[in-house]
């Protein structure tokens, strides 16, 4: 295994990822998501199939600082949100009501980490983001000021309990790169 100590050439370090995900899979490398009580970010790699948590062992021997991980993960988190669909959903007056992000490799929860996250929505949803992140194959991106995101609830749980895959129902705030929890979804 590579480390962050002793560098590698190998395509391994181009696979580690951080990413969103459900607290109850207690994932063992984990740092908290500010007031998040469903969700923790979680350490480890893509590994061409799935988003696989590191065991503490593999953890340790990178012999590295959560932010220092976090900094090596960057490029793949924008990989990741390079190979999203994006598909923007709208009332009938054309008004954006929120953006779909989806990932046929579940891929998600780590693209929503990548520093363009904000780049890519400021001109269309704004600068402040509400997300949510459902499952690892889905996200939706709403508006901070564009009305009651509570009448999506119903959209936002369905895509929680129809995947192997749940991520959270919270609802996670991304302002100028900082993401932190500010509420939960009801049913």
């Amino acid at each position: 295994m590579c480390t962050l100590l002793s560098p590698c050439a190998s395509s391994e370090a181009a696979e580690w990822r951080v990413w969103l995900d459900a607290k109850f899979l207690a994932p063992p490398a984990s740092q908290a998501v500010p007031n998040a009580q469903k969700t923790v970010l979680a350490a480890g790699q893509w590994d061409g199939a799935q988003l696989t948590a590191f065991t503490p062992k593999e953890w340790a021997k990178l012999g590295t600082t959560w932010k220092a991980f976090e900094a090596a993960t960057r490029a793949g988190a924008s990989a990741d949100f390079k190979s999203l669909e994006i598909t923007f959903k709208r009332d009938k007056r054309n008004v954006i009501q929120y953006a779909e992000l989806t990932s046929k490799e579940g891929l998600v929860p780590s693209a929503i980490l990548a520093p363009e996250l904000g780049r890519k929505f400021e001109t269309t949803i704004g600068e402040v983001l509400l997300i949510a992140v459902p499952s690892r194959s889905k996200a939706y991106v709403f508006p901070e000021f564009g009305g009651d995101i509570a009448k999506f609830s119903d959209l936002v749980w369905d895509a929680y309990r129809e995947t192997p895959y749940p991520v959270s129902v919270e609802v996670f705030e991304w302002r100028k790169g900082i993401l932190k929890a500010v509420g939960s979804f009801e049913h």
